[in-house]
């Protein structure tokens, strides 16, 4: 085994937001720390403050956006990694769209004709950019962009990460035949025993509520106006629908929903950030993710980890709930989605807390970044020559 592995991260940029690539990203660098590589990650703009104390290197530069706004053009950033990659056996990029997921490519071009770096590695994540979703955002701008920049790097990559089986899937699915190796998110794990405790204490009192939240950007691509159209069949005495996250252009369009068709005992909770989501989410009694497409879904893991049994929808790649018996997985629409809610509602205290209690062993099991960082590596080890193929490479 290689413990002296020499990794470079790029993403376009981290914001102080703990969800998305800014959670995921550091999350990955952590893991192949904690797997024994020496990390290095390349972003735009400032150290946000989550950043400041990192196990890692973190090197930053400035945007010098002309013309089109926000394509992250930075010839500081091609040139520090220009620098850092000379000595770097896997550059690994997150995300695309943007220059900064270009550079990579070009930076291996020029170190392997040069014969300054001939072993450097590329390895491309998508995180969710290739979803067919995604593609038809700013479709003619990404064709531009693409045919130009973007997929000559992407027919130049030596091995794609995907998060999930899905995400695989999409990538086959546009043509791409380089190997994939399926790593999902980590979680961090924190201790939410405390939370689980006060979330059993309200369980137990007679007066209390029971609670179906969505926890999450309110954004169309999130299914929550499907959400309420289920429960407007299933609200019941004795049970609310609480929805919290920050405003993506859906908040007005909800709340008309709640308003025109009178839905009880309906409320809006706001962003939650931080430890906050976890006690959230283990005083909930179900959780409900219904979005039209996710490469990932970390929520669902931020749920399951609190404790609180899962309904998702098949447009994530949460299939895994069946299989593990913390909740279910179900075609996207309003019928399914309130057959699962009625399904769930029903249930005893007991047998939900149960499914919680699955789940949470579940990510606890598969899930730390840890553990994520060493399959990460054992798929940069096989790719350069250095051990056997993983199973969760697929070729």
């Amino acid at each position: 085994m290689n413990s002296d592995m020499n990794v470079i991260q790029i993403v376009p940029a981290i914001s102080n937001e703990s969800s998305g690539p800014s959670y995921s990203v550091p999350g990955l660098c952590n893991g192949l720390t904690k797997a024994g590589c020496e990390v290095s990650l390349h972003i735009l703009d400032d150290i946000p403050s989550q950043l400041k104390q990192a196990s890692y290197k973190v090197h930053n530069y400035p945007r010098r956006e002309i013309g089109i706004r926000n394509l992250g053009r930075s010839p500081e950033m091609f040139d520090g990694l220009m620098d850092d990659a000379r000595t770097a056996d896997i550059i690994h990029n997150n995300s695309l769209w943007m220059m900064p997921n270009v550079y990579p490519a070009w930076v291996v071009k020029r170190l392997r004709r040069r014969d300054l770096n001939p072993r450097l590695k590329l390895v491309m994540a998508p995180r969710g950019t290739l979803a067919a979703w995604s593609l038809e955002k700013g479709k003619w701008k990404k064709k531009v962009f693409g045919a130009l920049l973007q997929y000559p790097a992407l027919r130049m990559t030596d091995m794609f990460h995907a998060t999930s089986e899905k995400e695989c899937e999409e990538i086959r699915a546009l043509g791409y035949r380089q190997p994939v190796a399926i790593v999902p998110i980590g979680m961090d794990l924190p201790d939410v025993d405390v939370f689980n405790a006060e979330a059993q204490r309200r369980r137990e009192s007679e007066e209390r509520r029971r609670r179906v939240v969505f926890f999450g950007r309110l954004h169309k691509v999130k299914g929550v106006d499907r959400l309420l159209l289920a429960w407007e069949k299933v609200a019941k005495d004795g049970w609310e629908l609480v929805i919290a996250g920050p405003d993506n252009g859906m908040l007005g369009e909800l709340k008309g929903i709640v308003v025109t068709r009178k839905l009880p005992r309906v409320s809006f909770e706001g962003e939650i950030n931080g430890h906050a989501k976890y006690e959230f989410l283990a005083n909930a009694d179900i959780y409900v993710l219904p979005s039209d497409t996710e490469n990932f879904g970390v929520t669902v893991a931020e749920a399951l980890v609190s404790g609180t049994p899962v309904i998702a929808s098949q447009g994530t790649p949460w299939q895994g709930l069946e299989r593990e018996k913390c909740g279910r997985w179900v075609p996207i629409g309003v019928e399914p989605l309130a057959a699962a809610l009625e399904m769930l509602m029903a249930m005893s205290d007991e047998e939900r807390a149960a499914m919680g209690a699955r789940g949470r062993e579940w990510i606890r099991r598969d899930f730390s970044w840890k553990g994520i960082g060493a399959k990460m590596k054992a798929a940069y080890e096989w790719l350069l020559g250095q051990g056997e193929k993983p199973m969760w490479v697929m070729v």
